[in-house]
């Protein structure tokens, strides 16, 4: 009997150890799509984001306006073979040029952008971690993916957008 309120009384400890534990920590949770997509450095770098989306389009758009003047060119009935051949090399190294046109602008967008988020992310980890520590936070979390559920109290989003638009 005696051996049983030991174990009994071990056992207690060991359930209310961890819980007290528990209590201790306290997690935070920052949505980084809305930093970027609702404060105002966000707002900034998505504007310079579409002026550059807007320039490399029209690079784009100039690139297969070339390649349609080549085929339009070919589509005539009044040309020597010589003629034909020299147009249809043009043609190929003009639609080979318009696809590099293509990746290379898609390449250089995504790259800005992953540049962009960066420094946003960057600036926006300093105030994490003063609103961590000042908030009594162990943990902050940031990939809304793998959260099923936040509660409002967690979300210090609102606060991190406020104090990144302060700094402007």
């Amino acid at each position: 009997m005696k051996l049983f309120k030991i174990c009994l009384f071990l056992f207690c400890i060991f359930l209310i150890v961890p819980i007290a534990a528990a209590q201790s920590s306290k997690v935070g949770f920052v949505n980084p799509q809305r930093i970027i997509s609702e404060s105002r450095i966000g707002q900034i770098a998505q504007e310079d984001l579409a002026h550059l989306g807007k320039e490399k389009d029209r690079r784009v758009r100039e690139a297969l306006h070339d390649v349609e003047v080549l085929k339009k060119k070919l589509e005539s009935d009044t040309l020597s073979v010589a003629e034909q051949q020299s147009l249809e090399q043009s043609l190929r190294l003009s639609a080979r040029s318009y696809e590099q046109i293509v990746e290379m602008s898609n390449t250089d967008i995504q790259a800005e952008e992953r540049h962009l988020i960066r420094f946003i992310m960057h600036r926006a980890d300093s105030l994490l971690q003063a609103i961590a520590q000042e908030g009594g936070f162990t943990m902050i979390l940031t990939d809304p993916e793998v959260i099923g559920y936040v509660d409002n109290s967690m979300d210090i989003t609102d606060r991190v957008i406020r104090e990144l638009n302060s700094m402007l």
